[in-house]
């Protein structure tokens, strides 16, 4: 089969259950938006953003430990070790959270009940120790119950939104039960249905969880320890990267900033529109849970080099398509998904955001180099460079620029990964990437989006109609022009 139609098949193979999850979740934005005022909407995008931070803390590296060192003959051993790592370790931490939840509210300054973050303690805790457990059935090869375990728990939050926000609050106005039916909703509703979603993935992982033998040995322990460190960092950074700014946006938003709206007000804002670079984001995830595979087994190939140049043209003719589609139909993305109008004041921010995902896709494309050459320690200083960009352009942009700053920030963060990794890349493999073609294709796109916006028409119909038509014509035009030679072997 020729290779890029085998990277294109695996990716939708190993890709499909958590682009589905993905999606799935989505269709909770319009819900939310629909019960939640922007102020509830922005402490959630917080929570969660901690909560990302945390899930990188609470594992550790420790997924990626135990696929180096596992081989058919310890693989019991070794997940033996992972496992009791883990759940000791997040004992400990979602015991503290749990205790000293009052305190933590108020050192983070948040505006929530003592119970959420209570709720929070005990997500972490289970996404935690399903963690080795759900990298074992990867190990495996057992797709199907990974991707059943994975989307169970997704399909039982939705339905315990459903149920909290909408059907309850519903049998309360015809008096049938009690239930709170006055909007705006408690936000708790979210965590608690999230914690009871969370719950399945430890019964359907009953034998992976229960069944195991808790072991430590302290020489193994540490050597995956040793291992999983740089991974730690580069997840912490790579986080940073995409979540800081919810972190940090209201301690740096100047008060009456936006008239009328609240620092947390703006952020719920913001929130809901960087909700919509999910389309490029879920090119990205399937690109990612492929590409890894395919190009190790390339890479000892004598024509790897221009196969691998090749995918990255082709892959970000792909994220082009996407961030062309979405960028002129964003107007209509938004009144489908974001409910209310007041949220969807930043939808102008939306081709910012998705430019910022491209340049992070293609430093994904990227670093497959310091990945077959054994030094992975680049990727940690190119995480952090990522990292310190993102913390110190959300400083000084977002008391500036708002909002508007904050969206800057990524892509500014994303661009200094991806320069930094091309050019430290080409040192110690060297690939023929088509730099200048694909810096033109990027302008031209970028040149067309920017001409729709300037020019954009002020009736709803004919924004919605030219936006539908130029996608559609632009797609028209790329297939045209590249369909000759995608599976030439090389780029002319």
């Amino acid at each position: 089969m020729n290779p890029l139609k085998k990277l294109a098949s695996e990716a939708g193979l190993y890709g499909l259950p958590s682009i589905l999850g993905r999606v799935l979740n989505y269709l909770l934005v319009p819900l939310h938006t629909a019960v939640f005022v922007t102020e509830q909407f922005g402490s959630i995008g917080k929570l969660y953003a901690y909560a990302a931070f945390l899930n990188i803390i609470y594992t550790y590296g420790m997924e990626t430990a135990y696929f180096r060192f596992t081989t058919k003959e310890n693989s019991e051993s070794y997940y033996s070790q992972a496992f009791t790592a883990i759940l000791f370790t997040s004992v400990l931490f979602s015991g503290a959270i749990f205790l000293f939840a009052e305190q933590i509210i108020q050192f983070l300054e948040l505006s929530v009940e003592t119970y959420i973050v209570r709720y929070l303690a005990v997500i972490f805790f289970v996404d935690a120790i399903v963690a080795i457990p759900l990298a074992k059935l990867r190990l495996a090869h057992k797709a199907k119950k990974f991707a059943f375990t994975r989307l169970s728990s997704i399909a039982l939050n939705i339905l315990f939104n459903l149920l909290f926000l909408m059907f309850f609050p519903f049998l309360a106005k015809l008096g049938i039960i009690e239930w709170e039916s006055q909007k705006p909703y408690d936000i708790g509703y979210v965590f608690l249905a999230n914690l009871l979603a969370n719950i399945s993935m430890v019964v359907i992982l009953y034998k992976e969880i229960f069944l195991t033998r808790l072991q430590f040995n302290w020489a193994k322990t540490k050597k995956m320890l040793v291992y999983a460190f740089p991974i730690l960092l580069m997840g912490v950074a790579g986080i940073a990267v995409d979540q800081l700014d919810k972190v940090i946006f209201e301690y740096l938003l100047p008060e009456n900033f936006y008239v009328g709206k609240t620092s947390k007000a703006a952020l719920g804002i913001y929130v809901a529109t960087f909700k919509l670079s999910i389309f490029m984001a879920l090119a990205i995830q399937a690109f990612r849970y492929a590409g890894e595979p395919f190009f190790f087994s390339q890479a000892e190939d004598k024509e790897a080099p221009e196969l691998f140049a090749k995918v990255l043209y082709y892959f970000v003719t792909l994220c082009l398509l996407l961030w062309v589609g979405v960028s002129l139909n964003a107007d209509l993305i938004g009144r489908i998904f974001l409910s209310d109008e007041a949220y969807r004041e930043a939808l102008f921010l939306v081709p910012v955001l998705l430019l910022g995902k491209l340049f992070f896709g293609v430093y994904i494309n990227l670093s497959i180099w310091f990945k077959i050459t054994d030094k992975t320690y680049y990727g940690v200083y190119i995480s952090l460079v990522g990292g310190g960009v993102a913390l110190l352009g959300n400083i000084l942009l977002i008391p500036v620029l708002g909002y508007t700053g904050a969206a800057l920030t990524s892509v500014l963060a994303y661009f200094s990964m991806m320069v930094y990794c091309y050019f430290a890349g080409q040192k110690y493999f060297y690939i023929p990437y088509p730099v200048k073609k694909i810096f033109i294709n990027v302008l031209l796109a970028g040149a067309l989006i920017t001409l729709f916006f300037y020019f954009k028409p002020t009736s709803i119909i004919w924004n919605y109609t030219l936006g539908i038509i130029i996608s559609l014509l632009y797609a028209a035009a790329m297939f045209f022009y590249e369909r000759k030679r995608i599976f030439s072997k090389k780029l002319k």
